[in-house]
């Protein structure tokens, strides 16, 4: 949705030494697009650089990362009670 744009490397493109393009104009920022997902590359007239973003982890995590898991959360205080069976006879 709008401003979850992803904008690739952070790290500029390393250009060779005798780059005509880097000659011409020594400010150029060489533009980084995604191949496919996690696939970011980079291309120059003097050659080109591939990025693999390491994948992220599809696991949800439970506990909270800044707390310690407390123990009344778990305690069996809870006021739960087993549901009585009713029987099917009437």
């Amino acid at each position: 949705m709008f401003g979850l744009r992803k904008r690739g490397p952070t790290r500029p493109f390393p250009h060779a030494d005798d780059c005509k393009i880097l000659k011409a104009d020594p400010g150029v920022e060489i533009s980084w697009s995604e191949i496919e997902s996690g696939h970011w590359q980079a291309v120059c007239g003097c050659g080109s650089q591939d990025v693999y973003e390491e994948p992220a982890d599809r696991r949800a995590r439970l506990d909270p990362l800044d707390h310690p898991p407390s123990a009344t959360r778990a305690s069996a205080s809870t006021g739960t009670r087993p549901i009585p069976r009713s029987s099917g006879s009437s």
